[in-house]
């Protein structure tokens, strides 16, 4: 064995030994294996790295690459409670008020927003009165109605003045089935500008034809089939 392969077979079993020492380090020896694995560079940023939002775009897009857009809609970028009216501007709602959509949205309201608003959205939720939270906006009328689809989305995510932010706890989608919900308690579905033909379940729904008007109904009463008269006399 050369001199070369003895030096690399000593460094070696140095490494192993160092190995097998550091899991019994502990902070009273001024380091443990945690900080001692971050002054190596590989393992440094990996060390530091932050989990990232499971609901955002992790990865900026490639440059030259063609944007597309998503039919469900994209996740918009983090922003403030400051950023409400710009923000929403650039938010338009994916979904359509289906059955499937309002059971979601319905679901969604009764589990975090009744509480403050009201299962009717008036504001009187089982929470709010004398010795208890303050107030809370009726969804059903007023400003709220007045607001756009983008603007009640935005308020879920990152809250707006008392209202804490729930978009950790409302996805990207349930945020959207909310709003439909909010409207149809405003009940003012039939009024709004038709949304894409996309349902809650996130499956792109063909065009479909147009439907023929049923045929008017006959006014002429239908037929009352009688007896043929008798042939027998009167006693």
């Amino acid at each position: 064995m050369t001199s070369a392969e003895l030096r690399r077979g000593a460094r070696a079993l140095a490494l192993l030994g160092v190995a097998a020492a550091l899991p019994a380090c502990t902070d009273w020896a001024g380091y443990d294996i945690d900080e001692a694995s971050g002054k190596v560079p590989a393992f440094s940023t990996m060390r530091e790295d932050v989990m990232p939002d499971p609901y955002e775009m992790v990865r900026e897009p490639v440059p030259g690459t063609v944007p597309t857009r998503n039919p469900m809609g994209d996740v918009p970028r983090r922003f403030s409670q400051t950023q409400l009216d710009s923000v929403a501007a650039t938010l338009q709602n994916p979904l359509r008020p289906d059955a499937r959509t309002l059971a979601r949205g319905k679901l969604m309201y009764e589990q975090h927003c009744s509480s403050c608003h009201g299962d009717l959205g008036d504001g009187k939720g089982p929470v709010i009165g004398p010795d208890k939270f303050p107030y809370a906006p009726a969804l059903n009328a007023g400003p709220t109605q007045a607001r756009s689809d983008g603007y009640i989305y935005a308020v879920i995510d990152v809250g707006r003045g008392l209202m804490p932010p729930y978009g950790a706890r409302v996805t990207h989608l349930d945020r959207w089935a909310v709003v439909e919900y909010v409207r149809q308690l405003q009940g003012g579905l039939e009024t709004r500008n038709p949304p894409p033909n996309v349902s809650a379940v996130g499956a792109q729904v063909p065009n479909a034809a147009p439907v023929e008007p049923a045929p008017a109904a006959s006014r002429t009463p239908p037929s009352v089939e009688t007896a043929p008269p008798s042939t027998q006399e009167n006693p």
